[in-house]
């Protein structure tokens, strides 16, 4: 995965870049901290996602930009972070069409599951004002039932054939539990449910 890494805080840049680059499968082609530079370096470098902070170099927005870069490349993942703590931010990123969205207080390995998760076409949104218990009471039959085969030990290709469902299906079913959640990845959500005794396994 090829990977363009927008942040305007060197130290930040810096310890992102190398974080990300020790990642087997990830590949950091640039590094820059201004997202107004963001659509020429993705017309010179060939990117599979856009890690950007929101408020960049010159206290410029990348959010603004969100719909340009997805119009020229509509192929491209978008995961904005940030360090503030403004909610409407992550409503602006949501509408604009951003992928996910994560704040700068996660460990190095939520963030990369994040990158794994939204290359794999997941959404992840944290979720600020409910407790676990609620998110968990707000996914559907569907996607608990999916939930439950998935703590059970079960992978995405045999929760598929075992609900008769196509797999892209079940990947969308996916991403919304991971976006009603506001967990990092479906190993997350397993492991809180089975431990909060709220999914049993046998």
């Amino acid at each position: 995965m090829k990977i363009v890494i927008c942040e305007d805080q060197q130290i930040l840049l810096e310890s992102l870049t190398i974080s990300l680059s020790k990642e087997p499968t990830f590949e950091v082609v640039k590094a820059i901290t201004n997202s107004l530079d963001i659509l020429d370096t993705l017309r010179n470098n060939k990117a599979d996602l856009l890690l950007t902070d929101i408020i960049t170099e010159s206290k410029n927005n990348a959010l603004d930009l969100v719909k340009d870069i997805l119009d020229e490349f509509p192929k491209i993942k978008i995961v904005a972070i940030t360090g503030f703590p403004d909610i409407t931010f992550m409503e602006k990123a949501k509408k604009a069409g951003v992928h996910s969205f994560v704040y700068k207080n996660i460990s190095t390995e939520e963030l990369i599951n994040v990158i794994k998760n939204t290359y794999e076409g997941y959404s992840v949104f944290p979720n600020t004002d409910k407790t676990k218990d609620m998110i968990l009471s707000s996914l559907t039959e569907t996607e608990l039932t999916i939930l439950r085969l998935y703590c059970s030990g079960k992978d995405r290709d045999a929760i598929a054939k075992e609900l008769y469902m196509s797999q892209s299906s079940v990947k969308a079913h996916i991403s919304n539990i991971l976006l009603k959640t506001g967990f990092t990845s479906m190993a997350r959500v397993a492991i809180y449910a089975v431990s909060a005794g709220l999914i049993v396994t046998k």
